[in-house]
């Protein structure tokens, strides 16, 4: 069995995380509006969404062994940010628009995340 790197062990707890929150949205169907004061049941989906597909994602990079240590580490940073944050959105969906500094942690980071990615095709298709 091949050793797994600190990312594909990261997208293995986002699978986790994914595989509970589609528990929690499965229980919530049942339930009146307002239960466990979730406010916003889209956002908690897209969360569950995000970790699972940031999860997948994650673990296919490592087994294909093309991202650098350092790109590892902004890729879990900002994976785990963007699927918490988002599936957070359902509780509190006006807590970005309301605090500056959320707002701007955001931006910072999807777009660390977009440009790890872009860092990593671009050197990967550069190596063919």
């Amino acid at each position: 069995m091949k050793d797994i790197g600190i990312l594909g062990a990261g997208g293995l707890v986002l699978l986790v995380i994914g595989g509970w929150s589609g528990l929690l949205l499965y229980v919530s169907l049942a339930k009146p509006k307002g239960w466990a004061r979730i406010k916003e049941w889209p956002r908690l989906r897209q969360g569950h969404v995000d970790a699972l597909i940031i999860g997948a994602v994650l673990i296919a990079a490592d087994a294909l062994v093309t991202v650098d240590p350092v790109t590892s580490l902004v890729l879990l940073a900002s994976g785990y940010y963007t699927a918490i944050s988002t599936g957070a959105l359902a509780w509190w969906p006006d807590f970005p628009q309301r605090t500056r500094w959320v707002s701007r942690l955001d931006l910072i980071s999807l777009t660390a995340f977009a440009a790890s990615w872009t860092w990593v095709a671009v050197r990967t298709i550069a190596s063919l």
